[in-house]
């Protein structure tokens, strides 16, 4: 199946963004370390998938940062995975209602990334 052109990943913690550049390398990918920088790039760049993380550590948080994105007219329908350390019972549950496309708590394996996204890009293209 072919990769998305290309993923905007909005990560704040270093390590987690080398693993996520790594697990990424065959996918085009952008990295940003906060909401805001995720916004300013959706304005100037078309993505197909956004892998948001949900506490970032300055600036808006990754659900206040979802809902300006879904507010941009070319990223109504973009799936946004929701990847997060939030790993409660119903912490899925409410990241699925706010309206992200995917769920995904750390820590993962990159088997686990890619099924998400294939398996998302797949409603998409249907």
């Amino acid at each position: 199946m072919e990769n998305p052109t290309k993923v905007l990943i909005v990560e704040d913690d270093l390590i987690t963004q080398q693993i996520l550049g790594l697990y990424m390398i065959d996918y085009e990918h952008i990295i940003v370390s906060c909401g805001e920088e995720a916004i300013k790039e959706c304005e100037t760049n078309k993505f197909d998938i956004i892998l948001m993380d949900i506490r970032l550590k300055s600036g808006i948080d990754g659900v206040k940062t979802f809902k300006k994105i879904k507010q941009i007219k070319e990223y109504k329908n973009v799936p946004i995975l929701a990847i997060t350390a939030y790993a409660m019972r119903g912490d899925k549950e409410f990241f699925l209602e706010e309206g992200f496309d995917g769920y995904l708590a750390k820590p993962f394996l990159k088997e686990n990334l890619i099924d998400i996204i294939n398996s998302v890009m797949k409603k998409e293209r249907a």
